[in-house]
């Protein structure tokens, strides 16, 4: 399977080499039901509250959002 997505990737990389950013935007976007330039994100600020077992993103501008902390366990 890595092998077929290295392949993948050798192939995209050899068609995209020639075209500039913008042109690879607007191909991407005319193929994709979707499409978001990451390198041009707002940031957001987060205000995480400490729950225990999980730390969630309370208050801030964006919808409510958490996650569950990860460790060795103490047994």
């Amino acid at each position: 399977m890595s092998q077929d997505y290295d392949q993948y990737k050798e192939s995209l990389r050899a068609e995209q080499e020639a075209m500039t950013r913008e042109e690879i935007a607007e191909k991407m976007a005319n193929e994709s039901e979707y499409s978001i330039d990451l390198d041009a994100l707002k940031s957001v600020k987060h205000i995480w509250v400490d729950r225990g077992l999980v730390m969630s993103c309370e208050g801030a501008n964006h919808p409510s959002h958490r996650h569950f902390k990860v460790g060795k366990s103490r047994v």
